[in-house]
């Protein structure tokens, strides 16, 4: 390859992380997570304290990997329940890098939710976080039109580009609810309420709020009824549960919807994301069919599922990789009759 082909390809890859980073400022949305059940905090904080006991969660998430330094999202989570007051106190952290350039955005919150029993039956829990997140360029893997010459050797640049690209810093507030018994349950949350300003570029760059609405429903395959002794290690569930996820940031708007099955210890599952209802400039809205495989034992769980892109943008991507992992807290000083638990799978 001669140095006028390998300086163009160079040019050709800033300005592709140029377009890249615009489009992030004007277009910003949040990383997502596929095994959503599985980031329970990170997409509604009126899930903290919902298990019940003390939870360690971890998520890692690989988008697109076939597209050189693509996206990859990490989150962690730990919650606990205080039965005394009704409360869920937990703390989220999570990391989101993207492009060449090393986008990053870091993120923590600490959400608290509160418990209200209308009837035997039916359960309530309201939720609020607040967090604090900032955004930044790592500038040493970027490489800049005035370092580019026939030597090879990087120069320092004088670019006002760089210059113009700023660490951002901003706090951010989000709230949720839940309604359930022990059959079904639904949900929403507002993130991002107070749309904070996460420009890079010294600007307005207001970050969308998140809206969703979740609901579910798990369906007993067998005569075991949900009671005190729920997840006994003498019981071995089957079970179907129906979900759905609906997001809305900005313009953009997506639907997850599909089904877990448990076979204890084995859980599987299949979504299709996407709302083909509606399109983008006739581009059709549709995103990925997810498939999942997880696993739990006593208070263990692990999962890992697959997206397969069918959007525009085909299989080149190599889909998306996702794996969780959580650990649940039994104290022996908690009652034995323990309170109604939200019917959405554990893992």
């Amino acid at each position: 390859m001669n140095i006028s082909n390998l300086i163009a390809m160079k040019k050709l890859k800033f300005s592709a992380l140029l377009f890249l980073m615009v489009q992030i400022e004007i277009l910003a949305q949040d990383p997502q997570f596929s095994q959503f059940y599985a980031a329970p905090l990170y997409h509604n904080p009126a899930f903290t304290g919902a298990a019940h006991k003390g939870r360690l969660v971890a998520n890692y998430r690989n988008q697109w990997p076939a597209i050189p330094q693509g996206f990859i999202t990490t989150a962690f989570s730990a919650d606990n329940y205080y039965k005394a007051y009704n409360s869920g106190v937990g703390i989220l952290a999570y990391r989101d890098q993207a492009g060449s350039g090393g986008l990053s955005t870091n993120a923590l919150a600490i959400q608290y939710a509160y418990e209200i029993h209308f009837s035997s039956q039916w359960s309530g829990r309201g939720g609020l976080s607040f967090g604090y997140a900032n955004r930044f360029v790592d500038f040493s893997k970027l490489t800049f039109r005035d370092q580019l010459n026939a030597n090879f050797v990087p120069t320092p640049t004088s670019d006002p580009a760089q210059a113009n690209l700023n660490r951002v810093g901003y706090f951010d507030i989000s709230s949720g609810f839940l309604l359930y018994n022990r059959y079904l349950w639904f949900g929403g949350s507002a993130l991002h309420m107070n749309q904070p300003n996460q420009s890079l570029l010294g600007n307005t760059g207001k970050l969308p709020m998140r809206v969703s609405l979740m609901a579910g429903a798990k369906i007993p395959l067998t005569k075991r009824r949900y009671g005190a002794d729920y997840g006994a290690n003498r019981f071995k569930e089957k079970s179907i549960s129906p979900s759905l996820l609906y997001k809305r940031q900005g313009d953009f708007q997506q639907l997850d919807l599909g089904a877990y099955v448990t076979l204890s210890p084995l859980i599987t599952g299949i979504w299709y994301r996407g709302l083909p209802v509606f399109n983008y400039n006739g581009i059709l809205n549709q995103d990925a069919l997810v498939w999942l495989l997880g696993f739990k034992h006593n208070n263990f769980s692990v999962g890992y599922s697959y997206d397969l892109t069918i959007s525009g943008l085909g299989p080149g991507t190599a889909g998306s990789h996702e794996v969780s992992v959580s650990y649940e807290f039994d104290s022996p000083k908690r009652r034995k009759k323990r309170a109604t638990p939200i019917p959405c799978p554990k893992f």
